[in-house]
């Protein structure tokens, strides 16, 4: 068992919503071992091996995971903390259990940024996706509150090799583009 035991040490305001929480809770020895086996299973994480870090959501809540520790963020109380603290110490140490089965992925997945999306989009702004510009797409699009087959003017011929790049994009960012490329070829 990797992670035998965790507890929480600190309680304080989250920046991010005055009306919730940040916990940090320190953890038995080092759980770090276990982070490239979950960048290899988990999507939308940002693994960064040479900090042993590995930041990833639920829902709204941010995690981070620490050598020594680990951070929620947004968080509505102590109990929630605890039912997410007790969440992450299963799959942590069932991942690591299992790890001689998956293939650790090492590579550090960005984040997107709405500047990354909007250089490789049509910038045309012509508010067929249903929004006012093209940024306002890109704002969307990351925060998967709209879909990337919304930008119909992307799937012309001409913007082709944009298209290619910002999925590739959005692939290595974690995001499941695979229906979006059936679109492009029908």
């Amino acid at each position: 068992m990797l992670l035998s035991f965790y507890k929480i040490t600190r309680i304080l305001p989250c920046l991010a919503d005055p009306e919730k929480i940040r916990v940090i809770a320190e953890v038995s020895g080092e759980i770090h071992e276990a982070f490239p086996y979950l960048n290899a299973t988990m999507k939308e994480c940002i693994y960064n091996h040479p900090a042993f870090t590995l930041t990833f959501k639920e829902g709204e809540k941010m995690i981070t995971l620490h050598a020594h520790h680990i951070t929620l963020a947004k968080i509505d109380d102590e109990k929630e903390a605890e039912q997410i603290l007790n969440r992450l110490q299963n799959l942590i140490n069932e991942t690591y259990e299992n790890h001689e089965k998956i293939e650790p992925d090492y590579s550090m997945k960005q984040e997107l940024k709405p500047t990354d999306i909007i250089k490789l989009l049509p910038g045309t702004d012509c508010r067929r996706c249903g929004y006012l510009s093209c940024l306002a797409f890109a704002f969307k699009l990351i925060r998967k509150q709209t879909e990337i087959t919304k930008c119909t003017p992307l799937f012309l011929e001409e913007y082709e090799e944009k298209r290619k790049i910002l999925f590739e994009l959005l692939q290595n960012a974690g995001f499941d583009i695979s229906l979006k490329e059936d679109r492009q070829n029908g």
